[in-house]
């Protein structure tokens, strides 16, 4: 868990929360400090204990990891802190959403990818897929990814290491964005890409794409390349800022290396970890989405 990208691990939390009635959940209302407690494996009244922690000397790593991924439950406002109740939350109706969501994707993996996607052909969903129009969009994405997943190796599909380089329900807020100024349709391509490029471990694409997103989203900005963006955009604050100059600096110099440096004598390939800048340009994402929605 603590090597997921943090808006994947912050869903996964979420939905694991919501089930945790009488311990870290009660009353409806989730409790940070509870939370951290358990992690720990603290007594603070939630009943007996296990004998260790369950992830045994890499516990301080996941309880990191996971408190990390409750705040960012907050920052995104799927979680919102309780006025006058300490270290109690309440699920927003944007966490509900991405519940409700999570819920679909579980009732769709017990019908099947098949009988899905013939309803989706045959009825447009009305027969199992249920909801109207939306959710149906909605399921034809989840048909998109499990086809996808079906032909990668067995150590990359869902459930194995590698984790998507950009957060479906990311792309899942830029496919639903207004297209009165912009047309989002090939930036949503391009996340999809990056991300079946990163899963699949070709990394040359990876850092091409990442290249190709930075130059393509500079006009939602009003600016006309990505380091005016770095440098001059202000609506996002210092951190947005520290943000995009690292993409600019790090993820753009990567890109460039790989799409321009000529046949040498002697080569050594890129690896996941010098592509992934995945928390960076969850953060561009993220901004484009509060500017237009």
């Amino acid at each position: 868990m603590a090597g997921a990208d943090l808006p994947r691990l912050g869903e996964i939390l979420l939905v694991h929360l919501n089930s945790y009635d009488g311990k870290v959940k009660q009353h409806g209302m989730l409790n940070r400090e509870y939370l951290r407690a358990v992690l720990e494996n603290r007594n603070v009244g939630l009943g007996p204990l296990p004998p260790a922690p369950e992830y045994g000397d890499r516990q301080p790593e996941v309880t990191r990891a996971v408190m990390e991924a409750f705040d960012w439950l907050v920052s995104e406002g799927m979680l919102s802190h309780a006025p006058q109740a300490g270290d109690w939350f309440a699920i927003t109706r944007k966490g509900e959403e991405l519940l409700r969501r999570f819920g679909r994707y579980e009732h769709w993996e017990k019908l099947g990818l098949e009988q899905v996607k013939s309803d989706l052909e045959h009825t447009g969903g009305l027969r199992v897929v249920g909801g109207g129009p939306e959710v149906a969009q909605m399921a034809w994405a989840w048909v998109r990814m499990k086809q996808g997943e079906a032909m990668l190796p067995a150590g990359k599909r869902s459930g194995g290491n590698a984790m998507p380089l950009i957060a479906g329900s990311r792309i899942d807020e830029l496919r639903n964005l207004p297209s009165i100024r912009f047309d989002f349709r090939k930036l949503v391509r391009l996340c999809e890409e990056l991300n079946s490029s990163y899963e699949e471990g070709n990394f040359y694409a990876t850092a091409m794409l990442t290249r190709g997103v930075l130059d393509h989203v500079p006009p939602v900005f009003g600016m006309s390349s990505f380091a005016e963006v770095a440098n001059n955009y202000g609506g996002g604050g210092r951190s947005f800022r520290e943000t995009m100059l690292h993409l600019e600096n790090a993820a753009r110099k990567v890109g460039d290396m790989h799409l321009h440096m000529p046949i040498r004598k002697s080569e050594t390939l890129p690896t996941a970890q010098q592509v992934c800048f995945a928390s960076q340009i969850d953060v561009l994402l993220a901004e484009i989405v509060r500017i237009i929605q």
